[in-house]
């Protein structure tokens, strides 16, 4: 703690000695080093906020198709109890005739 102490007092010591040239020249350098600290800190947070948004959207958008390929399947299942051909229940559902073999067999119908 003590270190920092002295450290600060020798940098304050150090602008001291700067005529006013120099020290307009260190105060533009420091102005411009914290501009760049805080542009850089400002895309970082919406870098983050960005990836957060994108995240949810894409969530919501997974969540939609999983959705509706649930309620294909179930329909598939339905039509399949009430003894629709396969093709049929392919073109209702949309969904291929093989993999809804598959889900047939998975639900033993």
């Amino acid at each position: 703690m003590q270190e920092n102490i002295f450290k600060k007092v020798m940098d304050v010591a150090e602008l001291a000695k700067l005529n006013k040239e120099e020290q307009a020249a260190y105060e533009q350098s420091l102005k411009a080093y914290r501009d760049l600290q805080n542009v850089k800190d400002t895309y970082f947070e919406e870098g983050e906020i960005k990836g957060r948004i994108q995240g949810k959207i894409e969530g919501k958008i997974e969540g939609k198709i999983e959705g509706k390929i649930e309620g294909k399947i179930e329909t598939a299942i339905n039509a399949r109890k009430q003894g629709l051909p396969i093709d049929v229940i392919a073109a209702i559902t949309q969904i291929e005739e093989n993999e809804l073999l598959q889900i047939f067999k998975d639900k033993r119908l």
